[in-house]
Order: structure tokens, then C-alpha cells, then sequence
């Protein structure tokens, strides 16, 4: 069965329908022997074809046409997944968390190390490390950082991670017409395209992702965003690398981390997962830092999150010490990001409790001082008849500061009074 085409009537009447040829405006394929070429995403044409194509059709003007191809012509793919942190015994991939391929977003508020996390990602690529499709399979990662110096900190951090140095590149833009160009989406698309599938890139890290979209584009309005990103999207399918871009959080959207993502307009339909970073205090008051999956579209949601610690590491440089910081992954947690910014939001139910225990709160804090130990006033607070939720809500009515001191065991949170005090 030929491909059909849909195009205008000469007379600009009733669409008509025939097999599609070059008198259509389009090249007639045949579906026998180009299963390789049906599952990219121009659908059967080679890149030379449609851009001949193209470059006929602007020749001759003709007017604008459709292809319909059916479904049967199209092969089919499974999802191959480039983290997966299936238990043994469990389904196949059931545990997919990074679709390859494919568009990721990493976002979280500022601190969370969303940095130190594209950075672990990198180094366990670099070394084939990373459970999934390319465990024991090491391979090229580039890594596009607009904010950080290469120098002082992406550097000494993936020196710090255990990276293949030799494997990670770092890219600039090359303009004789613009002596200090950058790296802008969707100018340079292609050639990024065309560097990792010569290098055999695994990995592009934008961090941060809106940074690269081109200064003419306003990146408040998700259709121009979405138009700079798609051809991204498309290259990173045909030449087989994955995209992981880094968010930050607004301070507007509630509780869905995705509603909270700068530009999520524009994000929403494009990303195929999105792995969100929290802070928040367990039942003792301690401090923890958690990700979770919070959008996975070809894989299950609902996975374990994980819980993880920012670590300080020395790094010994020719100059003298580096002290930078890396992403260690801890274990699988029941807490996601969701509930950490549902916990944050939500209303004083009992505004009563709240009352009292802010009246509670206070005082013992004021009696020791203006300041202690995030755990000790839970227990104590815990004797005294109050939640640990009851103290969480009292703490941001007190609008108390909580401070790490300390790391790994030694690691505590220090509650403290601000200078005026309001338990309205």
C-alpha cells in the first residue's frame, strides 16, 4: 500500500487524496526494506531527503500537503532506560527512572545540589557504573555549564565524583563573527547534534537548561520555549544521547513539583521524567535531603525516592587544596518531594494546637537561650503533648531559622529565635 497524501484541490475546493509521488510535492517510498528509517523522527526520509525535499518544495511553491503513513510501516521500539534501579527478582525495567533518549529535568529550590547530582550522574556514565542500558559500558558525557566556573568548581567536582576526566567535554562555540558567542538553543542544535553522535555521547548536561535558550527568545512564553527545545528533543532521539536539564523551583504552584518549575509551561509536554530535590526535618528533626520521580511518562511513577547527602571533598590541585562538595546517593525512602511541599502548604488545621505550641516553642527556646537542637525539642515537645507536625507548623509561625552544624553523624540542625516574634 503506497503512502497517501492529502492535499488542496486546484480549485482551493475539497481536499483531494493520492499516492504519494513527486507530483504531490513529496517522495514516493516504499515500505520494504526501510523499517531502520521508519522509526526515526522524520519517519522514513534520511536528512538529505527532507532537506531536498524541502528545498523543492520553496522551488516550486506547491502548496501545502499532508502525509498520511499507516501505523503498520512504523517499527515499533522498546524503552531502554539509562538509570534503572531494578531489585533483583523484580519485573524487567519495572524500576526505570531515566528514559534514554530523551528529555530529563532535574529541579529543586537553590541549595538542594541539583549541580552535584548532573555531576554523580556524569561520573557514573563516565565509568559505566550507572545501573541500566549502560552499566559496565562507559561512555562520553557533554557537560554545558552556564553558571559554575570550569576552573573553580565542574572541574574539582567531577575530579571529586570519580569522573573519567578524559570522557567529559566541556563545549564552546567557535564564531568568527562573534568573538565571545555561547552556546544558544535552537542556533546551535545541529551541531551539537552532530558532535555527540561523532563522539558517541551518552549525556548532555544544561545546567541550567533556560540559560542556553536563545537571548531573542522570551522564556516566558512556553511556545517560543517549546519551539528552541523540540528540535533538541528530536536530534536526541535520532543520534541516541539523552538530555539532562537543570530547573530551579518558583516559589508559586503549591504542591505539584512540576507545576513549580521555572517555564513549566513549556516543559510540561516536552520532558519524559522530572526528578525533583526537598529539604525537609523527619520525626526526630533531623534534616534530610530527598529526590524523587515526580513525572515518569514511559515508565511507572510511584517509585521509592531516594534520600541523599551533599558531602564536603578536598581536591588537590598544582595551586594548592580545591574544597568543593559531591552528590552521594542514600537509600530508598517512602517520603517524596509531593508530600515534603504538600507538608509545606498546607493550612494550620488546628489553629488552636498551632497557638499553643508556638507559645511552647517559644518559651523553651527562650529559656535556653534563643536557639537548640532541632531533635531535642521534639522529644521534648513530644513529652509535653505536642506532634512533631505540631512543631513544624509552630516553627514557620515563629518564623524560626533552622542551621546544619556538623557532618554525617555529628550532623545536626540548630532551631532558632529570629528578633521579633508574632503567635497571632
Amino acid at each position: 500500500m503506497p503512502d497517501l497524501c492529502v492535499h488542496p484541490a486546484r480549485d482551493g475546493g475539497v481536499c483531494g487524496l493520492a499516492p504519494a509521488t513527486h507530483e504531490t510535492g513529496l517522495l514516493e517510498h516504499e515500505f520494504t526494506g526501510r523499517e531502520d528509517l521508519w522509526a526515526t523522527e522524520s519517519y522514513g526520509e534520511s536528512e538529505a531527503e527532507v532537506e531536498r525535499v524541502g528545498s523543492d518544495r520553496e522551488s516550486s511553491r506547491r502548496p501545502r500537503s499532508l502525509l498520511l503513513r499507516p501505523a503498520s510501516g512504523i517499527q515499533i521500539r522498546p524503552v531502554r532506560w539509562l538509570w534503572d534501579t531494578t531489585p533483583e527478582g523484580a519485573l524487567p525495567t519495572s524500576h526505570g527512572r531515566i528514559p534514554m533518549h530523551s528529555l530529563v529535568l532535574a529541579a529543586g529550590g537553590p541549595g538542594l545540589g541539583k549541580s552535584q547530582y548532573a555531576v554523580w550522574l556524569t561520573a557514573q556514565i563516565t565509568r559505566g557504573l550507572l545501573p541500566g542500558e549502560l552499566y559496565g559500558k562507559p561512555r562520553p558525557v557533554i557537560y554545558a555549564a552556564a553558571e559554575d566556573s570550569w576552573a573553580y568548581t565542574i572541574a574539582p567536582r567531577l575530579i571529586a565524583a570519580g569522573a573519567d576526566m578524559d570522557l567529559v567535554f566541556h563545549v564552546t562555540v567557535q564564531d568568527d563573527e562573534q568573538m565571545h558567542a555561547r552556546l544558544s538553543l535552537p542556533v546551535d542544535t545541529s551541531l551539537l547534534a552532530r558532535e555527540a553522535e561523532a563522539h558517541s555521547v551518552a549525556l548532555l548536561v544544561m545546567d541550567p537548561l533556560l540559560s542556553y535558550i536563545d537571548k531573542t527568545i522570551n522564556d516566558y512564553r512556553a511556545a517560543e520555549v517549546r519551539q528552541a527545545l523540540e528540535p533538541l528533543v528530536a536530534a536526541a532521539d535520532r543520534h541516541r544521547f539523552t538530555i539532562l536539564g537543570l530547573a530551579h523551583f518558583t516559589k508559586a504552584g503549591g504542591s505539584d513539583p512540576l507545576a513549580r518549575v521555572a517555564g513549566s509551561g513549556a516543559f510540561g509536554q516536552l520532558i519524559r521524567c522530572l526528578i525533583a530535590f526537598a529539604r525537609h526535618e523527619d520525626e526526630q528533626g533531623d534534616e534530610r535531603l530527598v529526590m524523587s520521580l515526580e513525572k515518569n511518562n514511559l515508565g511507572r511513577l510511584g517509585l521509592p525516592s531516594h534520600e541523599y547527602a551533599i558531602q564536603p571533598v578536598t581536591v588537590d590541585t598544582p595551586e594548592g587544596p580545591s574544597y568543593v562538595s559531591r552528590f552521594v546517593l542514600g537509600p530508598e525512602v517512602s517520603t517524596s518531594v509531593r508530600e515534603v511541599m504538600r507538608a509545606e502548604n498546607e493550612p494550620d488545621v488546628g489553629r488552636e494546637e498551632t497557638n499553643e505550641a508556638s507559645v511552647w516553642l517559644r518559651d523553651y527556646l527562650t529559656d535556653l537561650g534563643g536557639e537548640a537542637d532541632a531533635k531535642e525539642i521534639k522529644q521534648h515537645a513530644k513529652a509535653a503533648g505536642f506532634s512533631s507536625s505540631a512543631m513544624d507548623r509552630a516553627k514557620r509561625r515563629l518564623k524560626l531559622t533552622s542551621t546544619n552544624t556538623g557532618f554525617g553523624k555529628e550532623k545536626r540542625a540548630i532551631w532558632s529565635l529570629p528578633t521579633s516574634l508574632d503567635t497571632r
